[in-house]
């Protein structure tokens, strides 16, 4: 009897996990704007960045790297799709081909089975793991463990608006997560090649102070952190030493540092996102920059306060931002 729940642990640990059906997308997931999806398929990660870069092979991967590959810059949205039944990946890649066809894309580079490479290499070069998307926490993450080398690839961009279309189909056979075990699965990014906005970021103390004084706050997008973290970039160390600067002119001055996001995501999410980047700007200010933190209160309201639709990236670029509210 002493033996039993060892071997109840062991049977937990061997079986299935999550194992209930995904019956609808993601929470807060869409398609990319334009581009349609298999008939039934069901959206399982996503994400959408500001101005990114990526990667695209042109040529065989191997677990070295692609022989040749571009280097993409522009917003980026990437969408995992869950395709339903038996829709093999060379189905898939021949719809979007269709699609892409006859909305004026040129294809870059396009491959099948092993003139992509090894199944393992491809998808791992595609999505590492170190950038595994946690949508739906580790089912999201899973996808490509075990893919057969029946995988398909196409990269097609549109020379009117430079967007690019990189997709990748795959037949899962890792068996840990029923949901995924033997169903074709798409990774696509979209890549839009616009040119870089360029910001007003930089905002001095003198500016800081005019701002506060005739609207109470004053917002700042020379703030940055890593891509859904708190972690302050090394970029936003000029806009931290003018409100430093700021602060120690102002030595009865007392701020709200408040934490903006967009909509994209969950509710939650945001809200604490924010708030976590709050503090770490407050925190910021406090250690590296000798502001009393008795002067300085955090606070996120992540998607709560726009100044801009959430519907384009460039309306969501403007909704991420720190501000100083005077208290």
């Amino acid at each position: 009897m002493r033996f039993f729940p060892i071997l109840a642990l062991l049977t937990f640990l061997a079986a299935p996990a999550f194992a209930q059906d995904i019956v609808s997308d993601a929470p807060g997931a869409s398609d990319p704007s334009g581009l349609k999806r298999i008939e039934g398929a069901l959206i399982i990660g996503y994400d959408q960045s500001g101005f990114d870069e990526m990667s695209i092979p042109t040529s065989k991967v191997t677990y070295d790297g692609p022989q040749s590959s571009t280097t993409l810059e522009g917003p980026r949205t990437r969408v995992i799709y869950l395709v339903p039944g038996d829709r093999s990946p060379l189905e898939v890649i021949r719809n979007y081909e269709a699609e892409l066809s006859e909305a004026g894309y040129e294809t870059l580079y396009a491959c099948g089975k092993q003139d992509c490479g090894p199944a393992s290499a491809m998808s791992q070069y595609l999505y590492p793991r170190d950038a595994q998307l946690k949508t739906l926490g580790r089912v999201s993450a899973a996808v490509f463990s075990l893919p057969r080398d029946d995988q398909r690839y196409l990269v097609a961009t549109n020379p009117q608006t430079g967007r690019t279309v990189s997709i990748y189909a795959a037949f899962e056979t890792f068996d840990h997560f029923p949901q995924l075990y033997e169903k074709t699965l798409v990774l696509m990014d979209v890549i839009d090649g616009a040119p870089l906005t360029r910001r007003m970021e930089f905002v001095s103390a003198e500016e800081m102070a005019l701002g506060l004084k005739a609207e109470g706050r004053v917002s700042l997008y020379g703030i940055h952190f890593t891509h859904d973290s708190d972690a302050l970039t090394p970029e936003s160390d000029p806009t931290l030493e003018e409100i430093a600067k700021f602060l120690n002119a102002s030595s009865d001055m007392q701020v709200f540092v408040v934490g903006h996001t967009d909509m994209t995501g969950g509710f939650d999410y945001n809200i604490d996102l924010s708030q976590r980047r709050a503090t770490s700007v407050a925190k910021a200010l406090s250690e590296r920059y000798g502001v009393s933190a008795s002067r300085l209160q955090a606070a996120g309201i992540g998607p709560l306060a726009p100044v801009a639709e959430n519907l384009s990236e460039e309306g969501r670029a403007l909704n991420r931002r720190v501000e100083l509210v005077r208290r």
